[in-house]
């Protein structure tokens, strides 16, 4: 009955304060400066992409979107601003912050052991969480240790996908391990797909909302975003509204775009205008009270946490997405099967990106030389602006 008093005031919350703020995130969009879209163009050329998206931030506002390129190269159907990219990993920064959200509505402890919370499995015990069980900030901070639960990079788009507990099972229909925690937790940051997989789980088991549900009501609304959704069967349904994946001789992947019971990692489909908003509501935390979230919550997302650049959410850079100790900016990047993105924002307010390509090379490769675009790019953006 507590938990559920809780979850009843949290959405009361959400209503009385934080939808009104999702008003003041207008766009204030003129078009992009002449040299700047000269430019980026060239950009596109140069590095032979399919198809991108781009919108600025500046003083709390989108001061222009901007797209180039196909969203489907064999028809020519151009990319345009409503044009849906996967976020790939960005989509754990929201993730964040809704853990944030939920640890402060259920008075939740940072460092509680997580499986005090999970309900239909548990992380497996062995030698490595005797000592060290796994808490909510390992996961968060990517020290947890756990497996990968896709060293595939994914299901294909028409594959009949397992549900989270088989997949952490490890059970058909999942094709991967079993989910296990290889190190001791707490003691070395490596990136980590896994432990974004549990806080998912922790997050449905706590509030018994599917993950898709607490998002949308929580993160999505709340920010503005639209044009963003968590749906496996998105392209089946709608393709004429995606950027199709391509590798990098300009080929669709035909496994892609990838799909999973694991939303929380990376299949968010969303836009350079949406998850802009997602921006403008983190930095106006960090400035007030009244955002998405609080202040105190906003800054643990990018205070030093595992590292000196990696906080519970957001890494931690200079203005040209370089991670840099003291930086002065938050960013995340990410890569699925076909898609490159990277958001960045200072934490003073004042200056944004949010950058998304419909290229990539193959899974888990060595080399992303596309992403070289989105730097390239987002250097001209920032030397523009005179960001600091």
């Amino acid at each position: 009955m507590l938990m559920l008093k809780s979850f009843q005031c949290f959405f009361l919350f959400c209503i009385l304060v934080v939808f009104p703020y999702q008003l003041a995130l207008a766009i204030d969009s003129d078009q992009i400066p002449t040299v700047l879209n000269k430019d980026i163009s060239a950009l596109v050329t140069k590095y032979d992409i399919p198809g991108a998206s781009i919108a600025v931030v500046r003083n709390g506002k989108i001061i222009w979107i901007k797209t180039y390129g196909y969203a489907d190269l064999d028809t020519k159907r151009p990319v345009n601003q409503d044009t849906l990219f996967q976020a790939c990993s960005i989509t754990k920064t929201l993730t964040s912050a809704e853990v944030m959200k939920v640890l402060k509505a259920y008075n939740i402890p940072l460092d509680a052991q997580v499986n005090h919370y999970l309900k239909r499995w548990k992380i497996p015990s062995n030698s490595f969480t005797k000592k060290h069980p796994v808490t909510l900030r390992t996961l968060l901070n990517h020290t947890a240790a756990i497996s990968n639960p896709y060293p595939d990079g994914g299901y294909r788009y028409n594959d009949t996908l397992p549900t989270l507990t088989q997949l952490f099972l490890g059970v058909p229909p999942a094709t991967n391990p079993p989910l296990t925690v290889t190190g001791i937790p707490g003691q070395k940051y490596s990136y980590c797909n896994g432990c974004y997989s549990i806080l998912q789980m922790f997050l449905e088991d706590v509030t018994s909302k599917t993950y898709s549900e607490l998002m949308s009501a929580q993160i999505l609304k709340p920010a503005g975003m639209t044009n963003s959704f968590f749906d496996n069967h998105l392209f089946i349904k709608s393709p004429e509204k995606v950027a199709l994946p391509y590798d990098p001789e300009r080929h669709r992947f035909p496994q892609a775009p990838t799909t999973s019971p694991i939303y929380a990692t990376g299949l968010l489909w969303s836009t350079p205008t949406d998850l802009a908003r997602f921006l403008i509501a983190i930095q106006q935390s960090l400035t007030s009270s009244h955002g998405l979230l609080t202040r105190s919550q906003a800054l643990a997302l990018i205070t030093p946490s595992s590292t000196p650049t990696r906080g519970l959410g957001f890494f931690i850079s200079d203005q040209y997405g370089n991670e840099y100790r003291k930086g002065r900016y938050f960013m995340h990047s990410g890569n699925n099967i076909g898609y490159l993105t990277l958001m960045i924002g200072s934490m003073d307010g004042t200056n944004g990106a949010v950058i998304m390509i419909n290229i990539s090379p193959e899974w888990n490769a060595k080399d992303y030389p596309q992403y070289e675009f989105i730097k390239d790019s987002l250097k001209l953006i920032a030397t523009y602006y005179h960001w600091s």
